[in-house]
């Protein structure tokens, strides 16, 4: 479970729950900062302005499902997103039929058995197939306000593989 107790650390409010539980990031290269609302998953950045070209742009990125969910909030004008997060061992990522029930998933990457990698041909390289895939078939599933416990999900795939 992830540690609440860090709220002292948090940097705003939540547009998506109303709680203090928002964190805010500087890229110092850019000098962008980025929005995380660590209960229900949605992030933003300055540039995400509603009806912005780098929203739209963005968007075009996104699954139908992502788009459909993203969140506009007058107050500041901009528009935040559920979270996508992956890492080579695993992945955090949206999932249902609307944003009315989308839930969030967590995959472990594994290995393409032998007589499976046909079934996964590497495109435009003829010959060639991936040697590892998402196991979406035995995602771990968590309530759309159960992000907390699905990051915790992920980045204990994230240690198990590193350690």
């Amino acid at each position: 479970m992830m540690d609440t107790s860090l709220k002292a650390d948090y940097d705003g409010y939540s547009p998506v729950t109303g709680n203090f539980c928002v964190l805010a990031e500087a890229d110092e290269t850019t000098n962008i900062t980025s929005y995380m609302c660590m209960e229900s998953g949605y992030n933003t950045t300055e540039l995400l302005k509603i009806g912005s070209a780098e929203a739209e742009k963005y968007e075009e990125t996104l699954t139908e499902l992502m788009r459909d969910a993203r969140i506009e909030v007058e107050e500041t004008g901009l528009v935040w997103y559920p979270s996508f997060i992956q890492f080579p061992f695993g992945m955090l990522y949206m999932a249902g039929t609307s944003a009315s029930d989308m839930h969030w998933e967590v995959a472990e990457v594994v290995n393409v058995e032998e007589h499976e990698k046909t079934k996964y041909p590497i495109p435009g390289q003829e010959g060639q197939y991936f040697t590892s895939k998402l196991d979406v078939d035995n995602a771990k599933v968590f309530d759309k306000l159960d992000f907390a416990n699905a990051l915790d999900a992920l980045y204990s795939i994230v240690q198990e593989a590193i350690s």
